[in-house]
């Protein structure tokens, strides 16, 4: 008999004690949320969890988010070196250790006799966890250096995959991808109700609520259905705290963002053929308005929420004279990595990066938005 992918996880479940959680650092609030409810679900259940993401830092708006002080950003002692001694024909007396000229010297005092090299074997322990959880994550790759630091691990290792968008290369043992939903976070919710609705507490609540609400652009975006809907107000009777989620995520821009924002605005640019748009910031733009560049993915978001008919959205800002870096962001269907392939991008296929030297602000808008319009379909009219 063919178990479905719930049943799947209940078996792993019940024979794994200790299990990753990662997502892309590129993600945004969907990813959050999902795993923190996923990992305070899990917690529930008896497991140990870690959620690990490269090159981790608190977005702005998500500190609120109960046990997001936990995600950590570097994967450790995956694996311990285990060296063995047969104590069976000589016993031990003495056990002491120096590091000497970038060696570990292991001396051992026997009671009587002599141990011999056949006294020793060596090995390495299983890795540290029993599966992983990538979440909201199209590709392996995506992960960054928690993955290409880590190859072995992953590759040895049961991966259990979930994400909603369309992209997702289906890199796990286990996939629950479906793209007709808005948010990973739904998916997790409702893979929550089947395991065991009855752990699914206030704070994972929240957690499930922000990730739904941040993912639709609170329920702005045209990805939103009626069982969205549906699946919020239930979260809001499990008791997602939502004016918590609302007031943090949405009615606490802060005043350099909005100004950052305002500057931005007054330099957009598109080609509405190919459902491309572009913004242009300088280094005064920062300095005038007092926003850090931690600050520019919420830049994005307002864009996004503003434009939803775009379908790639880049702001191209020079950093210092000489210095100029380019965000782009897709909507599902195109491949920002791809798009961005010339320039050494770096991020997934939703959002990329790519910085460019020895060019000003105008002539990266050249190379890029050229480029792009060289490679982008028109739209039929």
């Amino acid at each position: 008999m063919v178990l479905t992918i719930e049943q799947q996880l209940l078996e792993l479940l019940s024979h794994t004690k200790k299990l990753l959680i990662t997502f892309s650092s590129a993600r945004g609030g969907d990813a959050i949320g999902s795993s923190l409810a996923l990992a305070k679900f899990l917690t529930k259940q008896g497991k140990l969890v870690d959620i690990i993401v490269s090159h981790w830092q608190v977005p702005p708006g998500f500190s609120f988010l109960p046990g997001i002080e936990n995600i950590k950003s570097e994967l450790a002692s995956l694996r311990k070196f285990i060296i063995s001694l047969d104590l069976a024909n000589t016993k031990l007396k003495e056990l002491s250790y120096a590091v000497e000229n970038n060696k570990l010297n292991i001396y051992l005092t026997p009671k009587n006799g002599s141990f011999t090299a056949g006294d020793l074997t060596m090995r390495s322990s299983d890795f540290a966890y029993n599966a992983i959880f990538v979440l909201d994550t199209p590709d392996l790759e995506s992960l960054g250096d928690i993955y290409h630091n880590n190859t072995d691990f992953f590759y040895q290792t049961t991966i259990i995959n979930i994400d909603h968008n369309i992209t997702n290369e289906h890199f796990g043992q286990i996939n629950l991808i479906d793209f007709n939903i808005s948010a990973t976070a739904e998916l997790v919710f409702r893979l929550l109700q089947v395991l065991h609705p009855q752990d699914i507490d206030t704070d994972i609540a929240t957690c499930l609520y922000a990730g739904l609400s941040s993912a639709t652009k609170s329920f702005k975006t045209t990805t939103v259905t009626p069982d969205t809907l549906s699946r919020a107000a239930e979260l809001i009777s499990l008791g997602a705290r939502r004016e918590e989620v609302v007031t943090n995520l949405y009615r606490t821009k802060t005043l350099p963002m909005l100004r950052l924002w305002g500057r931005a605005l007054a330099r957009i640019k598109s080609d509405r053929s190919r459902k491309l748009v572009w913004l242009l910031l300088q280094p005064e733009d920062f300095i005038k308005s007092g926003a850090k560049e931690s600050e520019l993915p919420g830049v994005i978001d307002e864009v996004v929420t503003t434009t939803p008919e775009a379908g790639v959205i880049v702001l191209i800002y020079e950093v210092h004279p000489g210095k100029t870096k380019v965000l782009m962001q897709t909507s599902p269907g195109r491949n920002a990595f791809d798009l961005l392939k010339p320039f050494n991008p770096q991020g997934d296929r939703t959002t990329a990066s790519a910085t460019l030297t020895d060019t000003t602000l105008l002539e990266a808008e050249k190379k890029v938005i050229d480029y792009l319009r060289q490679i982008l379909p028109q739209a039929l009219s």
